[in-house]
């Protein structure tokens, strides 16, 4: 594995440096001031393959930037693009494959091995928390879906929303003193929508019979379910809704993700 970058040689390796053990994952690092021309140019990934003695041809390139995937297609190799730039994917067509974030590549598209980390459907992830007080969101959720969501100020959260792609995760939330639920999430722009800015819409599976705007909620998400998506039709994007709650439902059984529901977090205020 090679990284390959635009940046100068000493600035990857000082923002190498702040990830321990990272450095030791990569055979080759080649920087920008170590080739004659960056990216566009194929120069780059072309030297990081003579380095890994592997042909061009055998080599998959992961890139976030369009000057990055036009380079590694010129290079002769395959590309996978996690486009950089929010609902701006359509720069990137000329990559074998676009991908929402890194949580969705598949390697063994590729002839690569297997993520192993992945559980009944679900990607196991590093507890985060999040909380404040229920606002008020489009009213599509309850009116058109007919899936009331619970959804938090982004503001509130903007570094939440600035650390997860968006996609579709789980966990568990508590609601002020009425007790603690299962939860499946919405992340981001919500393409059938067409959102102009990222949201946080939480659905706690439980059936309510009144709104609780105002009341404090907090939420311990624990996994990952699939990348946001568009839809041809409101019934099909309300029937991958319901998928993803059975999925959550299933996955929030498992000891797994089980244990989080006693966190301490989910019973006091943030």
């Amino acid at each position: 594995m090679a990284l390959a970058s635009n940046s100068p040689r000493a600035s990857i390796e000082s923002k190498i440096f702040y990830h321990q053990g990272w450095k030791e994952l990569f055979s080759v690092i080649i920087g920008g001031d170590e080739v004659k021309m960056g990216k566009p140019s194929p120069e780059i990934f072309l030297e990081a393959a003579k380095r890994l003695n592997i042909e061009p041809s055998s080599c998959l390139v992961i890139e976030d930037s369009v000057p990055g995937v036009t380079a590694g297609k010129a290079a002769g190799m395959e590309v996978v693009a996690v486009p950089s730039i929010p609902k701006q994917s359509h720069l990137y067509t000329s990559a074998d494959e676009i991908i929402n974030s890194l949580l969705d590549l598949q390697p063994e598209k590729w002839g690569l091995p297997q993520f192993q980390d992945w559980v009944e459907g679900t990607l196991p992830l590093e507890p985060s928390y999040i909380g404040g007080p229920v606002i008020k969101g489009f009213g599509r959720g309850s009116k058109v879906l007919g899936i009331p969501t619970a959804n938090l100020s982004a503001e509130e959260n903007s570094d939440f929303l600035s650390e997860h792609p968006s996609g579709v995760y789980f966990g568990w939330a508590g609601l002020s003193n009425r007790g603690v639920y299962k939860m499946v999430m919405s992340i981001g722009w919500n393409p059938y929508f067409n959102n102009t800015e990222k949201t946080i819409e939480p659905w706690l599976l439980h059936e309510f019979h009144e709104d609780f705007y105002g009341e404090e909620l907090r939420l311990v998400v624990v996994g990952y379910i699939r990348p946001e998506a568009n839809f041809p039709s409101l019934e099909r994007l309300v029937a991958k809704i319901h998928n993803d709650k059975k999925v959550a439902e299933r996955a929030l059984d498992l000891p797994l993700y089980s244990k989080y529901k006693d966190d301490p977090l989910l019973k006091t205020t943030l």
